[in-house]
């Protein structure tokens, strides 16, 4: 029997009924969160994580700094990510090929001084997807969020990448890793995202700028990218 959520209302809860009569809770102003699941463990499952959210969930959340100004704060690092892949494939019907050279990178910066990061990393592989190294470089920032007791702040140029941590990875956990509309692309990637975010949920926070403008972080971090799939050598 498929359950229903309801988050943010006066209707807020967990429901059985047939969504017909379901449906009608979900109309009111504020606009609720809502969702169905196919079994009532999984709406329970999620319907907890949304209320957990509420208290301190930052990490379910991320901030848009459109002209890449930050409100840097000396307490905390911010870690960059960056990634991509040079798809020579990429035009209507390609795919990356096993030549195509692809990237990932971090800086890690700490408090407001953003001219000396305290740590880079970087790595290049062949025949990799953008969103692949994307997730790669938020992986080796979330390994590296770990070893400090301090808040940290992880900022991507990637939407796709911030959507998925701060919500749509929370469902398809829920849901036993899966999803309607096909298989999760890159899932024991996601898998080891989700498991490292668990850990440090209370002290991550999430920024998006735009890729290649005016953050200097971003811009260092895409430098670091090409020059590691430059040094890869010719396959």
């Amino acid at each position: 029997m498929k359950s229903y959520v309801i988050i943010g209302n006066q209707y807020e809860g967990i429901y059985t009924q047939p969504w017909s009569e379901i449906k009608a809770y979900t109309q009111t102003k504020p606009a609720p969160k809502y969702k169905g699941f196919e079994t009532q463990e999984a709406a329970e499952t999620w319907f907890k994580q949304q209320k957990n959210a509420e208290h301190g969930g930052e990490a379910r959340t991320y901030q848009t700094a459109y002209d890449g100004k930050i409100n840097w704060q000396p307490d905390r690092y911010y870690i960059f990510t960056d990634g991509g892949s040079r798809n020579t494939g990429n035009v209507v019907g390609g795919h990356v090929k096993a030549t195509d050279k692809a990237g990932w990178a971090i800086a890690v910066f700490q408090g407001n001084d953003m001219k000396n990061p305290v740590f880079t990393d970087s790595g290049a592989y062949y025949g990799k997807t953008n969103n692949e190294m994307e997730i790669f470089a938020l992986i080796n920032a979330l390994t590296q969020a770990l070893k400090v007791p301090e808040k940290v702040v992880i900022v991507s140029d990637s939407k796709y990448v911030l959507d998925t941590t701060t919500d749509w990875m929370y469902s398809w956990q829920a849901n036993g890793w899966k999803k309607k509309s096909g298989p999760i692309a890159n899932l024991a990637a996601w898998q080891m995202v989700y498991d490292l975010v668990i850990k440090q949920a209370k002290r991550l926070q999430f920024i998006w700028v735009k890729g290649h403008a005016t953050s200097t972080g971003n811009v260092l971090v895409d430098e670091l990218l090409n020059q590691a799939m430059d040094g890869l050598t010719v396959k």
